[in-house]
């Protein structure tokens, strides 16, 4: 093989779907160092799949594919949990209460959205050839210059370099401090930690070790950040608290985990009540029974496959929304209007955009009309809501933003910003959508390429003064994204010799 022939998740996938059983040994599953960097071919499904077995992962050479036990919660719409001082059973959340529990929970700053450039026409940025660059498909990680000359953008927009983190990134979020802060995996494994930007646009090391770090969210007006994990690679979803000094476990017990990574806990995001929002993913691919003799199809528990509303400061949560398969990623707009990128089954179908609603259904598991004929058919009874955007197999949508600065032309306000993962012919790259398009629903809309020539786009977010911050997975790789004149200046040090990025986050 050579080092351009798989994709990550690839990789994963078929390690998960084919190897067969020995009996467990305490070693660390890495992506192998050829994949590091690699090029980044079309991810295709696996023939080899098999609805009826839930696939799940030993920590050995060989993976075994095992029936797995669901847990199983008490069924309701609004399903609510709430920790006690009673031992529980593993597979049951259990919360760490908040030693500031007594602090008032914030929402997020109201975005004031005045001032922004008039509404204009957005070009179309333009794709570039995947050959002839210093490592074959793609520049070398250190040819900054490569990479600015393959990363496209439209007319009236610029890009920037900000920095690198060390390892593969997952997410990223900004401090009080103005610091960039990312969930980052290390040495190709899926051991990670949460990194901090320095000057000179390097990283250090912020947190201790994470099992499969992926959200991360700073609660509002704190210094105080989230971070969603596991706390096991084969099970345990987790919500960690974060600083500089401790990484304590909020809650764990949480579903997880259909694949070594991904299908777990995920994106956080704090409303306009002061509660954390978070996207938890199924622990199954389309709800394939541990025991297909005795029931054809797993349940799906009430806790996964949603959105959860947290109170993070004693641990208690409740399920706001269901259905939805693997939330990666969440984001409020302005007007408190929460949106979620889902990715779809193994076999593709199921990418999407939604628009989440308290209370509501999103379909999961129910995909026969999404062309899985081996999934569950929906209840008579169960009302399910539409997507927001039906996107194509293999789109793999992952990090997700609302624009809600002023430095972007007005028709770009309350507008979503989406990383498209894969490569599949015109798609990966960075897109934008805008949510009240009439459009969307028509089967020729395409979102919109606003950066293109990317390996692995995996997050963005929009920083203090208006421009969009997006990160690289495979190279840990962060750029900037402006537009008209907007000039930066060169990260500076700040009292503890960190990176400081142009910010309007309220001081404590």
């Amino acid at each position: 093989m050579t080092r351009h022939s798989f994709s990550f998740f690839a990789i994963i996938l078929a390690l998960v779907i084919s190897a067969c059983g020995t009996e467990p040994a305490q070693v660390v599953v890495t992506i192998p160092s050829t994949q590091i960097g690699a090029g980044a071919p079309i991810y295709t499904a696996t023939a080899s799949f098999t609805p009826s077995v839930t696939p799940t992962v030993t920590l050995s050479p060989t993976v075994t594919s095992t029936a797995t036990a669901t847990p199983t919660f008490t069924a309701s719409p609004t399903a609510s949990f709430t920790p006690t001082a009673t031992d529980t059973p593993t597979s049951t959340p259990t919360a760490t209460a908040s030693p500031t529990a007594t602090t008032e929970l914030l929402p997020p700053t109201q975005v004031n959205l005045d001032g922004a450039p008039s509404a204009v026409t957005i070009p179309v940025a333009n794709r570039t050839a995947n050959t002839g660059w210093s490592c074959g498909d793609f520049p070398c990680a250190d040819d900054i210059d490569g990479f600015l000359e393959r990363i496209s953008v439209p007319d009236g927009f610029n890009v920037t370099y900000v920095g690198r983190f060390d390892g593969q990134v997952q997410q990223i979020a900004i401090g009080l401090d103005g610091r960039l802060y990312a969930t980052v995996l290390e040495n190709g494994t899926h051991l990670g930690a949460v990194y901090v930007m320095q000057a000179g646009g390097t990283s250090e090391r912020y947190s201790e070790t994470i099992i499969s770090p992926n959200g991360l969210v700073f609660q509002p007006s704190t210094n105080v950040l989230y971070v969603s994990g596991r706390t096991t690679l084969e099970n345990g979803g987790a919500l960690y608290r974060v600083d500089a000094n401790s990484t304590q476990v909020v809650i764990d017990g949480l579903p997880c985990c259909f694949q070594l990574i991904g299908n777990q806990p995920n994106g956080l995001a704090f409303g306009e009540d002061g509660l954390l929002y978070m996207g938890i993913g199924a622990v199954t691919d389309r709800a394939e029974s541990p025991n297909p003799a005795r029931q054809p199809f797993a349940v799906v528990s009430d806790f996964e496959a949603s959105i959860l509303q947290i109170n993070p400061h004693t641990g208690e949560f409740n399920s706001y929304a269901s259905g939805l398969r693997n939330p990666f990623d969440i984001a409020f707009d302005s007007n408190w209007q929460l949106y979620a990128t889902d990715i779809g089954l193994v076999t593709g179908e199921g990418d999407r955009i939604l628009e989440v609603n308290q209370d509501v259904h999103y379909g999961f598991p129910y995909y026969r009309t999404r062309g899985c004929a081996d999934c569950p058919a929906r209840p008579s009874t169960l009302e399910i809501t539409p997507d927001l955007l039906t996107l194509p197999n293999y789109t793999i949508p992952h990090g997700l933003t609302v624009y809600t600065g002023t430095q972007f032309p007005q028709n770009m306000q309350n507008t979503l910003f989406v990383t498209f993962w894969n490569g599949t012919e015109g798609r990966q790259g960075l897109m934008w959508i805008d949510p009240d398009d009439p459009t969307l629903s028509s089967e020729e809309y395409q979102p919109q390429p606003l950066m293109t020539g990317l390996i692995r786009p995996t997050d963005v977010i929009v920083d203090g003064d208006g421009s969009l911050l997006v990160a690289d997975f495979t190279y840990g790789h962060v750029w900037r994204v402006s537009y008209g004149e907007a000039s930066f200046q060169l990260p500076e040090a700040t009292s503890s010799g960190g990176f400081l990025a142009p910010t309007n986050t309220p001081q404590p």
